[in-house]
């Protein structure tokens, strides 16, 4: 009896490790003061681009290019960016800008000159269709009437849609459709970010 209950043991054990682990959920970048949507494109006529170099300060102790092959892979943030790399942008000096520039968070400045398109939060956004990121605590998947108070339904779906109107600080003025309005908080308090977005919505205007 005993060496069956034994056999059971070691079979269900051996049943677990066999199981396949979930894959780890991403962290959440920090969203910084805006986004760098760079152009992809490799070169041209006189051939490849020179590299963009990037610096502990603006021109100062240049610290190595800028690699896309190493760039943080956004796209589970950024959805449908096909034609930019997305950077999330820091800090601002000039042209000069901070960037996270790998999948580390290892920041660097550089000048993006007429590669790069830098827009702040309260402009990428507006108008934009977006989506919470999933795996979010129960409080974020909520809208309310006004920031942080009275809520205007039970805590929504992850997979609910909503176009983003105007930002206020943490807050999001957003439809959830034609005839709701509301806010939510598109990042949390540590400045994480809660929401993805369609790049696909007119991103690329200046």
């Amino acid at each position: 009896m005993k060496m069956c209950i034994v056999a059971i043991i070691l079979l269900l054990s051996a049943a677990a490790t066999a199981t396949p682990q979930q894959a780890p959920q991403q962290m959440r970048p920090y969203s910084g003061i805006g986004i760098l949507l760079l152009a992809v494109e490799k070169g041209g006529n006189n051939g490849p681009q020179e590299p963009l170099y990037l610096y502990e300060e603006p021109a100062v102790l240049r610290i190595g290019a800028l690699d896309r092959g190493t760039a943080p892979p956004y796209e589970w943030i950024f959805s449908r960016n096909v034609s930019r790399l997305p950077l999330i942008v820091t800090a601002r000096k000039g042209d000069w800008l901070r960037v996270a520039y790998d999948d580390a968070g290892r920041l660097g400045w550089l000048d993006p000159r007429q590669r790069g398109i830098f827009q702040p939060w309260d402009t990428l956004l507006k108008g934009k269709s977006c989506r919470w990121l999933s795996g979010l605590r129960k409080q974020h998947y909520q809208i309310f009437r006004q920031p942080g108070k009275m809520p205007l339904t039970p805590p929504a779906s992850p997979k609910l849609s909503f176009k983003v109107v105007k930002l206020d600080g943490d807050w999001a003025l957003v439809m959830p459709d034609q005839s709701t309005l509301g806010w939510l908080r598109w990042r949390d308090e540590d400045g994480r970010l809660l929401i993805s977005v369609d790049m696909d919505n007119g991103s690329q205007k200046r």
